[in-house]
């Protein structure tokens, strides 16, 4: 599963909900993206953005982030024929 945001849609996320300035926001973006892909290509072997070894792909602006957990547990729900209990 891979989960991504336009970087404008991460931006307004930022500034809005973690109240940061533009230049922070930007900042720590692009921190924490370069952070994962080094992560992920170390331990993983290839970049988190390789839609080679990807089933689910998802843009969270689409549904928001709660929208978009709720769409991705329904999904694992059906693919594991899991019920709620």
């Amino acid at each position: 599963i891979y989960i991504y945001a336009p970087e404008s849609d991460r931006l307004v996320h930022c500034i809005e909900d973690f109240n940061m300035n533009e230049r922070e926001a930007r900042d720590m973006i692009k921190e924490v993206d370069e952070a994962r892909e080094a992560y992920h290509l170390r331990y993983a072997g290839y970049a988190p953005d390789d839609v080679r070894y990807k089933d689910i792909m998802i843009n969270s602006s689409f549904l928001g982030i709660e929208g978009t957990a709720q769409y991705l547990c329904e999904c694992i729900k059906e693919r594991f024929r899991l019920t709620d209990q």
